[in-house]
């Protein structure tokens, strides 16, 4: 069976760690940032206006959030301080992790384990949705972010110490 897109990139990434060839593949990206389709701002990635759909739901304690990626499209997820619900409706879709890439044909979902960071690859246009926590109900995107994610290990390693005291 041939290697799809991400497999390569990962493959020819000469970190020895995951989480190192993780960092290297999106510091080259931060550093190539073309301000319109990536938006390297030296701490994470983000990406253009209208480059990916979203639509957000709010439910008693959760946060919903639904993406639309086009097929050859590449994604970064953040680094999530709790487990998260992650369906893919429609498409295939390639997914970085310590053990290597996985490839998902929808429908279909997995349960996505804290502390998680994957690059993610459409080889299919595919639909997806995230269900995430959502203790003060709020529906302030920023807000949600502090609640859920952070953007390098070296805050998330921090996280999880403080849990351990």
């Amino acid at each position: 069976m041939s290697k799809n897109e991400l497999e390569k990139i990962l493959d020819n990434t000469p970190a020895k760690s995951y989480r190192d060839k993780v960092k290297q593949i999106e510091d080259y990206l931060i550093s190539i940032a073309d301000g319109v389709d990536i938006i390297g701002n030296g701490k994470e990635i983000t990406y253009g206006e209208g480059l990916w759909d979203y639509k957000h739901s709010f439910a008693d304690g959760i946060y919903i959030r639904e993406m639309r990626m086009k097929q050859g499209q590449l994604g970064f997820s953040a680094i999530h301080k709790h487990s998260y619900g992650f369906f893919l409706l429609s498409g295939r879709l390639a997914s970085s992790k310590e053990e290597g890439v996985e490839e998902f044909i929808a429908p279909c979902y997995i349960i996505s384990p804290q502390g998680a960071k994957r690059i993610v690859y459409a080889l299919e246009d595919c639909v997806i949705t995230t269900v995430h926590a959502n203790p003060t109900n709020t529906e302030n995107l920023d807000e949600l972010a502090k609640i859920n994610i952070f953007f390098n290990w070296d805050e998330y390693d921090e996280y999880i110490k403080k849990q351990k005291e």
